[in-house]
């Protein structure tokens, strides 16, 4: 698994890098489907649960098992507004001579390059 950042803000961007790019990936071939979806909530907790105990090791499991909840409860509303995001893009309008899907896949990659600039050599 990942190793986030130490920092919260900066682990909270690179779990939504993260996010973008497993949405992004879901679009590739055009449909993000429920199966695919699903694996990125599973992937969400995971994540999430890693973070809680590398980030509280001595923490009591109580303390624990709702901190798991209320940020997989907040990183799946990223998710979803990710989703919307991209989703979005192929509803807009582009240039008569130019090709959707080029615009769509230009876009999402340069996104995807841009929130890669986040990480650094040891958590990436």
């Amino acid at each position: 698994m990942i190793r986030f950042s130490t920092k919260p803000q900066v682990a909270e961007q690179q779990m939504h890098a993260i996010l973008f790019y497993l949405t992004t990936f879901g679009y590739i071939d055009g449909d993000f489907d429920d199966s695919e979806k699903e694996y990125v909530r599973e992937y969400v907790r995971k994540l999430v649960v890693q973070r809680v105990e590398t980030g509280m090791p001595d923490a009591d499991a109580k303390l624990k098992a709702e901190l798991v909840q209320r940020f997989t409860t907040h990183f799946l509303e990223v998710f979803e507004n990710i989703d919307a995001y991209v989703r979005d893009l192929f509803t807009e309008a582009v240039a008569q001579n130019e090709n959707q899907d080029a615009f769509i896949h230009a876009k999402l990659k340069l996104k995807c390059f841009e929130l890669f600039q986040g990480f650094d050599r040891e958590t990436s």
